[in-house]
């Protein structure tokens, strides 16, 4: 995958970048809430379990621990009086709520992040007219049992048929094509799968 995003012409400081909020975006979905006994409120706390993830995805964002603690914990109410903003109140989150919010959290990293990737990969297709979106297939899975049926099997054979053809007109001969053409673009390697069928 590297090497791939190097071909598109993503910069060292930015691959770096997607793989600290990937990693982050993993971090925070180690972060666990329970009930705070100590909260009259009825908020959550952080599990002590989880301080460590905490620590790693507040240190991969770039924030204090205590600040992605609050954030996830408590939900900012403002008043308002006659138009004006007033007083700001922090409302504690049950445990769940404050799941809710992590994964929110997390979801919308995500999605920001893939958002920026296709952005970058349309960038880096020079096209003459508009092509605005990237197609994605998904087939039914190979799967593994300790039993596969006919049917299991004949599922399994057409991924792997489909992934030979893919192979073939997307890197085989796209890569031969260059090669006669004499462009000089970086060989991508790829595992033939032909020995499978």
């Amino acid at each position: 995958m590297d090497k791939a995003m190097q071909t598109l012409g993503i910069s060292d400081q930015d691959r770096m970048c997607i793989y600290t909020v990937v990693a982050a975006v993993l971090h925070l979905g180690n972060i666990t809430f329970e009930d705070n006994p100590e909260d009259t409120r009825g908020g959550g706390k952080v599990s002590p379990s989880s301080a460590e993830s905490l620590a790693t995805a507040a240190k991969l964002l770039g924030v204090e621990g205590e600040e992605l603690q609050q954030a996830l914990l408590a939900r900012v109410m403002q008043t308002t009086k006659g138009g004006y903003k007033g007083t700001v109140i922090l409302v504690p989150l049950k445990p769940q709520e404050a799941s809710n919010a992590r994964d929110a959290l997390a979801k919308a990293m995500y999605s920001r992040l893939f958002d920026y990737i296709v952005h970058r990969i349309n960038q880096s297709i020079p096209f003459q007219s508009s092509a605005h979106y990237i197609g994605v297939l998904d087939i039914a899975g190979f799967e593994y049992f300790p039993v596969n049926s006919f049917e299991q099997f004949c599922i399994n054979y057409c991924n792997e048929k489909l992934q030979q053809f893919f192979n073939e007109r997307v890197l085989k001969d796209e890569q031969s094509l260059y090669a006669k053409e004499g462009l000089n673009v970086p060989h991508i390697e790829y595992v033939d799968n032909q020995d499978c069928i």
